[in-house]
């Protein structure tokens, strides 16, 4: 991600969102944030959290469960807002959202900007409503079918530390599978070079793997 705090930049892509009149008064805090195709531009345990309006390009949000299977929530676009649910206090969830394109987003840092953001009426409802339409969506989906090899992959991208599986037993109840079956996967992966193992029953996934 980059960012640009130049303020003739800031107010040209505030100009641009159907939102101008809520955020004008929370201008001192924007700033503008762009992403390439495939960055992250939300996911868990993230360092710092921030409240985004997308003002050019489309970035798919889905969640990740325990067992690697993927639920696309939405594909959101031009204003439509990310890191409303940041702004209230709540337990780190499994939800990333991820550019399909280039990205450019109005941000801003919900720590140092909370206090204004609670006291703004219009911002409230202007989040409500986002999220009453994503609960909407959430209602209807269902996950996206997927093979036991692909949900190793998922699993070990978005549930692993620095994707290294450690513990083929626990892994395999996380999976819903057997070891003997996670095990027979593995081996096909290591053949194949998306995983290189490292250790007794511990299994890293290599640059060149791809999903």
């Amino acid at each position: 991600m980059k960012r640009f705090y130049d303020k003739a930049l800031i107010e040209t892509h505030l100009k641009q969102t159907k939102f101008e009149s809520v955020m004008s008064g929370l201008r001192k805090y924007l700033f503008v944030a762009q992403y390439e195709k495939g960055e992250f531009v939300t996911m868990p345990l993230q360092k710092e959290h921030l409240f985004q309006i997308i003002i050019q390009g489309s970035v798919s949000i889905y969640f990740i469960r325990d067992d690697g299977s993927v639920y696309s929530l939405s594909n959101s676009r031009k204003d439509d807002l990310l890191g409303e649910m940041e702004i209230f206090p709540h337990q780190p969830s499994n939800v990333y959202a991820e550019s399909k394109n280039d990205v450019i987003c109005l941000a801003l840092s919900i720590e140092t900007s909370k206090d204004a953001l609670l006291g703004n009426c219009q911002f409230l409802q202007m989040i409500c409503e986002s999220l009453t339409k994503k609960m909407e969506s959430i209602t209807t989906i269902d996950a996206a079918p997927a093979s036991l090899k692909q949900r190793v992959l998922t699993y070990m991208r978005y549930k692993c530390c620095k994707g290294e599986l450690k513990g083929l037993q626990q892994t395999a109840f996380h999976l819903n599978c057997s070891t003997r079956q996670l095990q027979r996967i593995l081996n096909q992966y290591e053949s194949d070079g998306t995983v290189v193992k490292t250790g007794k029953g511990a299994y890293k996934l290599t640059s060149s793997s791809s999903f």
